[in-house]
């Protein structure tokens, strides 16, 4: 193996580093001008990060051309979310019926002949109300509205599912411009290394076999750039769809990849399960269920129909009144199946809450571990493994320069730490990932 080419140090025009934090630094190019073994290695590196704009055409970008904050998006979402607006409705649909169900029956007019037969013959008009008893109105609006309250539960639910959504769409799409800008840099760091061993080649001092390498890491980096391009590209499709406006390009994001997020732990959250519009929901469920169990235990209590009217005869008397009184009486139907029914939806109910409040609880642990396993291995990049790849590169870097490794020893350390820093960037998106899961069982208003 040829030892000609030699260091990889910083050129004046090397791209900046790509991820912020411990020793992130990417390895610089070889060129033609850094050939000699004893030339010293520049270690400085400035954690400036280059917005990435994947695509030319017009982008939903904020009005000073920052990009788009998760601020922006989420107000974008909340004003033209379809699901919203249907959530919205319904409970719409739950007011008018429970305006509907507590309304009294209105009156009947009756206009009909008891007989024709000449001077006997008889012409009737009668006026018939039906009186409701026991409150039953009272208690089938008292029920409706619990559905009410429901619906509205409904909608805070579609709501922070909605913001859930954005949020991890958000975080996606800021992890894949940093990822993307981080192939962008190998690729252009790559190019420029193949390029001068080429050219080393060419002029007699290099060998074949370390252009090869270099070409195939080439190739490599450049699959994953156009592979990391379309998730981009697919990652912002989505999040466009997500705030309700499918087929609207959006372009940069702006925001903090790198944030911290706050400690969550299942000691300190398990009891704010309750607040969480799922749980609320079942006992508004359990208010429902008995109060309809009292409407069906009033059920078989008969409701008053009375008629008064007045009747003409052709013969004499020819004025006459009508008086009718309508009572059912319950003798074998007396509304049992239906309150037995209703019991059984009252225990129902009652279960049910346990059941959500258990699903909540497994579901929120589980999410504060997958929060926890992210935030630990963000912790092992920014502590351990960011900066012993650097460390690991910087030294093989030098005892390349003094030829005590060989160019594959070299090569092998700068795809490390190129692999630690994509790394970095997945540990950190599945972190914000989880913890907007997190946020949406706790109904978190403020996130991160």
């Amino acid at each position: 193996m040829s030892s000609s080419i030699r260091r990889a140090s910083h050129s004046d025009d090397a791209p900046p580093p790509i991820v912020e934090g411990p020793g992130t630094a990417l390895p610089a190019p070889v060129t033609e001008q850094n050939v000699s073994r004893n030339a010293t290695t520049d270690e400085s590196f400035a954690p400036v990060i280059t917005a990435y704009d994947g695509t030319n055409e017009p982008t939903i970008e904020a009005a000073d051309g920052s990009g788009m904050t998760l601020d922006d998006l989420v107000a974008m979402a909340e004003a033209n979310s379809p699901t919203l607006q249907a959530a919205a409705a319904s409970v719409g649909v739950a007011e008018g019926g429970a305006v509907q169900v507590g309304l009294y029956p209105n009156p009947r007019l009756d206009l009909f002949t008891p007989q024709l037969a000449g001077s006997d013959s008889q012409y009737s008009a009668q006026l018939t109300q039906e009186f409701i008893t026991r409150g039953k109105l009272k208690l089938s609006r008292a029920a409706a509205m619990r559905e009410v309250s429901q619906a509205q539960l409904s909608l805070v639910r579609a709501r922070f599912d909605l913001l859930t959504n954005v949020r991890q769409g958000f975080y996606a799409v800021l992890a894949g411009q940093r990822r993307v800008q981080v192939l962008n840099e190998l690729v252009v760091i790559l190019r420029r290394s193949r390029d001068a061993a080429d050219r080393l080649l060419k002029a007699g001092e290099g060998a074949r076999t370390d252009v090869l390498l270099l070409d195939i890491e080439l190739q490599n980096a450049e699959v994953n750039l156009q592979n990391s391009e379309a998730l981009l590209r697919s990652a912002r499709a989505q999040l466009a769809a997500r705030i309700g406006m499918r087929g609207m390009p959006i372009g940069t994001v702006n925001g903090d990849l790198l944030a911290k997020t706050p400690i969550y732990t299942l000691e300190s959250h398990i009891g704010s399960i309750g607040q969480n519009a799922l749980v609320q929901s079942a006992a508004v469920e359990i208010e429902r269920t008995q109060i309809r169990l009292r409407r069906e235990q009033v059920d078989p209590y008969p409701n008053l129909t009375v008629g008064a009217g007045a009747q003409y005869q052709v013969s004499q008397p020819h004025k006459q009144g009508l008086i009718t009184i309508s009572i059912p009486i319950p003798v074998w139907n007396r509304n049992q199946g239906n309150i037995a029914a209703a019991n059984a939806n009252v225990a129902r109910a009652n279960a049910n809450l346990s059941v959500v409040e258990n699903s909540l609880s497994q579901i929120l642990a589980e999410m504060i571990g997958r929060y926890q396993a992210a935030q630990q291995l963000v912790d092992r990049y920014e502590q351990r493994i960011l900066p012993e790849a650097q460390e690991a590169r910087t030294i093989i870097q030098k005892g390349f320069d003094q030829g005590e490794f060989d160019f594959l020893r070299l090569l092998q350390a700068q795809r490390s730490l190129m692999e630690s820093n994509i790394g970095y960037i997945k540990a950190q998106e599945s972190r914000w990932e989880a913890a907007a899961d997190i946020a949406n069982v706790l109904q978190l208003e403020q996130f991160p």
